[in-house]
């Protein structure tokens, strides 16, 4: 389980559009959606942002899709994701996704420094998840 001080290690995951991204220098701020409640959060705050916006807090987005029926994926979520304006890791290894803490209708926001996990923050809305990205 992935706690404070521990190191995260480079890994491979799909965008929703099938591209390989091969994570090996680790982003500043990692932040895992583990739900449906999540995930529209992450397409709401995110959406009204665009992706020069993670781009400037260097973040990287993940989506924990592997308890979701293949078909369902394949015909009803990716599809989704698609029409988002910025990209977001899907990880389909209950193994991967796993090893990430996490807390029931938030999401997991990973403040890393050099790739080390440096502080856990939780987020349930776009005050919160506003808060831990920028600081205020």
């Amino acid at each position: 389980m992935i706690d404070i001080n521990t190191t995260i290690e480079p890994f491979i995951l799909e965008d929703q559009f099938g591209t390989q991204h091969n994570i090996q220098v680790r982003p500043k701020i990692l932040i895992c959606s583990f739900g449906k409640n999540t995930g529209q959060l992450i397409s709401e705050y995110f959406g009204e942002k665009g992706k020069d916006y993670l781009n400037q807090y260097d973040i990287e987005l993940i989506a924990d899709v592997s308890h979701v029926p293949s078909l369902l994926r394949k015909t009803i979520i990716i599809p989704k994701m698609k029409k988002y304006s910025f990209e977001i890791l899907l990880s389909s290894d209950k193994t991967f996704s796993e090893q990430f803490p996490h807390k029931e209708e938030n999401l997991t926001i990973l403040k890393l420094e050099n790739g080390v996990v440096k502080e856990i923050i939780y987020a349930k809305d776009a005050d919160e998840l506003k808060d831990a990205i920028e600081g205020i």
